[in-house]
């Protein structure tokens, strides 16, 4: 059952009665329910600052902030003490490459990773690469989009340091089976190197369970799942985070300095330098805990199913891929009518959706295409949205039609 717009504060925004506003940009930022706002916004009226005071007001920042990541960490599955709070799902793989990859990766070494990764989930590998000697392997994904498990298989060896891969694409929506790829790894020479999993897609759609998907890190990003920005987390088991250096250093993270020595605070504090964001952390695991309340799995697969099928039938209109397990976002191109004319019009009849490579500019070029149109679903998205976005693509390309005539 579609969650009722008045959730949504951000959806009473209309055009006019008969065009209602049809927000299908999830994938870049879900939109923020009311009890995530009000949450928050209880947050910062009753101040405080965690791990930092012993006065009352400090005290019930920090029962709230690690209120908040046990919350977090059993929507994954995990524990508390297995949880670090980041800004972002980006900030967390920086995290990952510098203080886990990079004291390990020298001249020879490997690190894996799939074309279909968004940038974040990249570009950290790639730099600690180049600077450190070792070589970026990145695995194919087929017409489909979907992995190429055979071809990831033979990737692995015994160079490669760390295997790192989306759970959803955030520009074809297929979801890769984690568990298929983490028997692969455990089956391959490469046994042992961790591997690192981009949630930032997945949880807003479906739950997490970390133990059934056998991966060593597992990376999220609030406002993907319709929890505020500036606040992520990143799931390990305990003995990865053991290993992990701190990207960041300064206060709130050590027991003890002096000029001779440091030592480091034990627990996820070590690696959570600065003021915490106790508001967007308890944001964050307001958004998860409504989303566990009004997810459904099955009726999202439906209706993105449902717009693939309408978008293909659509003359002029090519699906940039048809994974066997599609879930919240669909990327096409219109024949002779760059993507962000596309989105400029769709917009124009209160069609909201992204158009340009979407941070994903590898799995673009696999398609042959440097910009494409995505549209994805949110929990407020039901099939009278489909149907706006359908007859607003008519009216595109009349519209650019017209434009050429006079041109």
């Amino acid at each position: 059952m579609t969650v009722n717009a008045p959730l949504f504060p951000a959806l009473g925004a209309q055009r006019d009665a008969a065009a209602p506003f049809t927000y299908l940009d999830s994938a870049t930022t879900a939109l923020t329910p009311q009890v995530v706002i009000d949450a928050v916004t209880q947050t910062l009226a009753q101040g405080g600052s965690a791990g930092r005071s012993v006065h009352a007001l400090g005290l019930k920042a920090t029962e709230h902030y690690e209120q908040a990541r046990t919350t977090v960490a059993r929507h994954l599955g995990g524990e508390a003490a297995e949880l670090v709070f980041v800004r972002s799902a980006t900030e967390g793989l920086n995290l990952l490459a510098e203080g886990w990859a990079r004291p390990r990766v020298g001249p020879g070494d490997e690190i894996c990773v799939t074309v279909a990764e968004h940038h974040s989930n990249l570009l950290p590998w790639r730099r600690v690469c180049e600077q450190r000697g070792a070589r970026l392997v990145v695995a194919p994904c087929d017409d489909h989009g979907d992995l190429e498990l055979s071809a990831l298989r033979h990737r692995l060896t015994r160079r490669t340091k760390l295997l790192a891969v989306t759970h959803v694409s955030n520009v074809t929506g297929a979801q890769t089976s984690i568990p298929e790829v983490a028997r692969a790894l455990a089956a391959s020479p490469a046994a042992g190197a961790p591997l690192v999993v981009d949630g930032a897609q997945a949880v807003a759609h479906h739950a997490i369970d970390v133990a059934d998907l056998g991966c060593d890190f597992y990376v999220l990003s609030g406002h993907k799942a319709h929890g505020p920005a500036g606040i992520g987390a990143v799931w390990a088991k305990p003995e990865r985070w053991r290993q992990t250096q701190p990207l960041l250093v300064g206060g709130g993270m050590v027991d003890h300095v002096s000029a001779e020595r440091i030592d480091y605070a034990e627990g996820p504090a070590r690696l959570e330098a600065g003021t915490p964001n106790v508001a967007g952390a308890v944001g964050l695991a307001a958004a998860l805990r409504f989303l566990a309340e009004h997810r459904d799995p099955s009726r999202e697969h439906g209706l993105v199913c449902a717009a693939a099928q309408a978008l293909g039938a659509l003359p002029g209109i090519r699906l940039l891929g048809a994974p066997r397990r599609r879930i919240g976002a669909i990327s096409f191109v219109v024949d002779g009518i760059h993507a962000h004319d596309v989105g400029s019009v769709l917009d124009s009849h209160g069609v909201a959706v992204r158009a340009g490579h979407h941070c994903a500019q590898p799995l673009l070029a696999r398609f042959g295409v440097g910009a494409a149109v995505r549209a994805s679903f949110g929990l407020h998205n039901d099939q009278a949205d489909v149907d706006r976005l359908v007859t607003a693509l008519a009216q595109v390309r009349r519209t650019m039609g017209r434009l050429r005539s006079c041109g």
